[in-house]
């Protein structure tokens, strides 16, 4: 059996290549290759997995829509993307027996004028919490898909009362999430951590988030910080960017469970490292950062997503200065924002339930 995963980048890419490898575990014999859109595919490299197609991520990095700017350079640069894509995908057409999409409903038709075939589709960028699927989409959907495996329960419900074969199994964004025991904070301090981001925004994020913390730690003593360091982020770079901040700071690489899980909570300005920080049960603090991934339409989407797990403050920075407070200082208020975010992303072990349902499944492609 020759299966594909074809994905949109970065968090895609790796829920795809979780899916795979899971699918291999399953059945040994089967043939997993990635194609990733707009990625190296380094996520499916790392696990063994081929990958058939790969292109540089375009200059906005995926975020085209949220400037002009971002949207004439990706105009310009990665135009011919999609075609070539879709060109040798063609090739391949004939030699795959399954295809799993896992992006943005582009994606989905990017595979449909490709194969051809009726797809599973794994549609993480939606959500009826704050961003329900339109009804072209739900036409595609119904049109190109074999079943769509939904962020959220509420999704699932929804598109199954339209006619769509839909289910919640889980975020595979929320499996290979364990301790790596690598980082310790110290016992007699409140430890808050912090994600700047995974892109170059993240060394100006960092600046934003160092006024928060020179202002909290004059009202809020017996503080410590630890920044989850993403391996797309140079390490010294960031350090120089947190020079002018006065307060005890660990940059932390290859350490992001032992961090956000060892956090009072998380001032955060990431995307997909949010969302796996509250499906971990851990409260966030959020404003507008500094580049597109953060800006104030985005946050209060992640806010509505998440249920409020994620707070997003508009008042910076006095703010978000009293809104970490309120949260320290309350810790049923920590654990009731904890189990709302673990109740939001679902448990763990979605890969595995979707390669099972896919492998298990006999209805026509």
């Amino acid at each position: 059996m020759n299966i594909a995963i074809l994905s949109n980048s970065y968090g895609e890419d790796r829920s795809g290549a979780i899916i795979g490898e899971e699918i291999k575990k399953l059945c040994p014999n089967a043939s997993v290759i990635g194609v990733p859109l707009i990625s190296l595919g380094e996520e499916y490299k790392k696990r063994g997995i081929d990958v058939l197609f790969s292109s540089p991520p375009p200059p906005s990095g995926g975020f085209l829509l949220e400037s002009p700017v971002g949207f004439v350079n990706d105009l310009v640069t990665s135009s011919r993307v999609p075609f070539s894509y879709i060109a040798r995908l063609r090739r391949m057409r004939d030699k795959i027996d399954r295809v799993i999409v896992v992006g943005d409903i582009m994606l989905l038709l990017l595979g449909w004028f490709a194969f051809r075939k009726r797809m599973w589709f794994l549609a993480p960028c939606k959500s009826d919490y704050f961003s329900p699927h339109l009804g072209i989409e739900k036409k595609i959907m119904k049109r190109t898909t074999i079943e769509i495996f939904t962020h959220d329960e509420l999704t699932a419900n929804n598109l199954q009362h339209c006619g769509i074969s839909a289910i919640f199994l889980g975020n595979p964004m929320m499996d290979e999430l364990e301790k790596e025991n690598l980082y310790n904070p110290p016992e007699d301090k409140s430890l808050i951590g912090i994600l700047p981001g995974s892109r170059k925004e993240a060394y100006e994020n960092i600046k934003k988030i160092g006024v928060v913390i020179n202002k909290l730690t004059h009202s809020y003593p017996g503080l410590h910080f630890a920044i989850a360091v993403s391996n797309t982020i140079d390490k010294n770079r960031l350090r120089d960017s947190i020079s002018g901040i006065n307060a005890e700071i660990d940059l932390v690489k290859n350490a992001f469970v032992d961090v956000v899980t060892s956090s009072k909570l998380v001032i955060s300005l990431s995307g997909t490292a949010s969302e796996q920080t509250v499906g971990l049960g851990i409260p966030i603090i959020s404003f507008v950062g500094t580049g597109p991934q953060t800006t104030f339409n985005r946050l209060k989407g992640q806010e509505k997503l998440l249920g409020g797990c994620l707070k997003f403050v508009k008042d910076f920075p006095d703010g978000v200065v009293k809104e970490i407070i309120k949260l320290l200082s309350n810790e049923n208020l920590r654990q009731e924002r904890g189990r709302i975010g673990i109740e939001r992303m679902g448990p763990k072990g979605g890969a595995k339930r979707i390669a099972e349902k896919v492998l298990g499944d006999r209805r026509k492609v």
